[in-house]
């Protein structure tokens, strides 16, 4: 996934650019920084981590092992309203889940598998790619531990802790995030 964010970049004539990503799309957004750091400006990861492998998402592989390829509308339901600490509009969650029903239950199972395969996500640190950090104080899939592994691991790095917000700060406190996003992009070279 990472290759394909760099192939975008090119197929969009973007010779540089801050990748945001929340979750797997955050582990993508740190392997992309690695594979070309020259291109990156910084980084913002939401509700991420140093490594994917823990109880949670381990429980999630096995939970997803049986799923029929369809997914059903409940059990997506379920695990998308168990990332927010905070209610959002039934609307909006509505429309979640009928995007994340779209990829069959192989293509779930398969990403999380190529996550999984990587112990530790590394070499970030080392490119000294700037990176904000945005993490919400209820989040049940990333705890505190982590943030404070990935702030050590990049000498360039914030860490913003959203109080009484889930694993989706983006989508409880969106307001907050984007005042954070806008500030950080200030700071980052053009």
């Amino acid at each position: 996934m990472a290759g394909d964010v760099l192939a975008f970049m090119d197929a969009m004539g973007i010779r540089r650019a801050t990748l945001v990503g929340h979750s797997m799309g955050s582990f993508v957004a740190q392997q992309a920084a690695v594979a070309a750091p020259e291109r990156v400006v910084g980084v913002v990861l939401i509700g991420s981590g140093s490594t994917v492998r823990n109880e949670v998402t381990l429980e999630l592989q096995q939970a997803m092992a049986s799923l029929p390829d369809t997914v059903p509308a409940d059990v997506v339901r379920e695990f998308q309203v168990s990332t927010v600490h905070q209610p959002v509009p039934e609307e909006f969650m509505d429309r979640v889940v009928a995007e994340s029903r779209k990829p069959p239950a192989r293509v779930w199972r398969a990403a999380l598998a190529g996550l999984l395969e990587t112990e530790r996500f590394t070499g970030l640190g080392e490119h000294r790619v700037p990176a904000l950090l945005l993490w919400g104080d209820r989040d049940g899939m990333f705890p505190r531990s982590e943030q404070e592994v990935l702030v050590a691991a990049l000498p360039v790095a914030s860490l913003k802790v959203y109080r009484e917000t889930g694993h989706a700060p983006h989508w409880e406190r969106p307001k907050e995030v984007i005042r954070d996003l806008e500030s950080f992009l200030r700071t980052t070279p053009p």
